[in-house]
């Protein structure tokens, strides 16, 4: 079972990483303009290998 405080970090946690992620995006769109190419390079990251094409589409549009 989770507790709340548990529930709560995960949260953190979770928004910690979108966060990562699109700053990663933003970042990489100044100098890659290919969205493919982008999401290759976001996924070579350890941390964002999961990531769908949705979830950086959705920085990469912005």
């Amino acid at each position: 079972m989770v507790s709340y405080a548990d529930a709560m970090e995960n949260k953190g946690v979770e928004k910690e990483r979108a966060d990562g992620l699109e700053s990663i995006v933003r970042s990489l769109k100044k100098f890659i303009s290919d969205f493919d190419t982008l999401y290759n390079a976001v996924i070579k990251y350890k941390s964002y290998s999961k990531v769908t094409k949705d979830q950086v589409m959705k920085y990469f549009k912005d």
